[in-house]
């Protein structure tokens, strides 16, 4: 009897327990919380599902926190406009990176353009350096700077005959003047850039002194310019392989003379003519007409042209 009422009273007791449970769980009895009872698999399957929902809320709680970072506007975005300035962007980006291709290609071309000039202009350079070095040579050989003595190359060989005959010369002009007056050649340079090479002065015995040809006076020009005649005349022969000038004219200049000066003159002539060569001369002096044997002479009618006769 003691052993019912036990169980009675534990019995009373887990039904408080129950009804207790039941009032604070949303089951509305016994039977609803036995029909709620899973299985293990079940409980497996709800408990999956449970920890994915965990993890989505978790994914959308930290997307949500970086976007509030963000510090994004409460208004809403207008998608539409976004778009279209995404739309401006993308299309100046295009463009931007198209102009880049054409300045790289144009850069490109630039490069080869400025390569193939650095070589031209090497070229040019070496051509410069060629022109230059020739045109001195022109210029030196044309008697132009850098020549200083203004002496082309013509005038230079020249000169070297000039001397040579001024040597054959001097021998004449030293018979026809007593040993007084003797020709050298001088190359000094001529004033106000002048060409030079073909100088002569004379050597004076008297002063020892050289001085320009020009100061002499008319009857000493005549004998240096007869030296000379007679000079070019022996030198010629020398070089003409056994050609001989056996005729010499003298066109005038025995006015100026004086009468031992054409005495001088006539005797010279008269040393050529006697070795053979023919001496021809044109004169109005008078004195002379004793001292020629064989004459032309020139007389003015008056009337047109002028006749020519053998003198008598």
């Amino acid at each position: 009897m003691a052993a019912q009422t036990a169980s009675d009273v534990a019995a009373r007791e887990a039904s408080e327990r129950c009804a207790d449970a039941l009032g604070g769980s949303p089951f509305a009895d016994a039977d609803a919380v036995r029909a709620a009872v899973r299985d293990a698999v079940q409980r497996d399957r709800l408990d999956a599902r449970v920890r994915g929902h965990e993890a989505s809320v978790a994914t959308v709680t930290a997307r949500r926190a970086e976007l509030e970072a963000l510090g994004l506007p409460e208004e809403p975005v207008d998608v539409a406009a976004a778009q279209e300035a995404l739309r401006v962007a993308r299309d100046a980006v295009r463009s931007a990176t198209d102009a880049l291709s054409r300045h790289d290609q144009a850069a490109a071309a630039l490069s080869d353009l400025r390569d193939r000039a650095a070589a031209v202009d090497e070229g040019r350079a070496e051509l410069e350096r060629t022109h230059q070095i020739v045109a001195r040579l022109a210029d030196t050989l044309a008697g132009r700077a850098p020549n200083d003595y203004r002496m082309p190359l013509e005038t230079y060989v020249l000169a070297a005959e000039l001397e040579e005959i001024v040597t054959a010369a001097n021998v004449r002009l030293d018979e026809m003047s007593s040993g007084r007056y003797r020709l050298q050649h001088t190359d000094a340079r001529a004033s106000r850039g002048a060409q030079s090479g073909l100088g002569l002065e004379i050597v004076d015995a008297f002063t020892a002194v050289a001085r320009p040809a020009h100061s002499l006076s008319g009857g000493e020009t005549f004998l240096a310019s007869l030296a000379l005649a007679l000079g070019l005349a022996e030198v010629v022969t020398a070089r003409a392989g056994g050609i001989r000038l056996d005729t010499l004219f003298i066109d005038e200049g025995f006015g100026s003379l004086d009468a031992e000066t054409l005495d001088l003159a006539m005797r010279t002539l008269d040393e050529l003519r006697s070795g053979g060569r023919t001496v021809g001369v044109i004169s109005h002096v008078e004195a002379m007409k004793e001292q020629i044997p064989a004459q032309l002479v020139v007389e003015a009618t008056g009337r047109g042209p002028s006749i020519i006769r053998q003198s008598d």
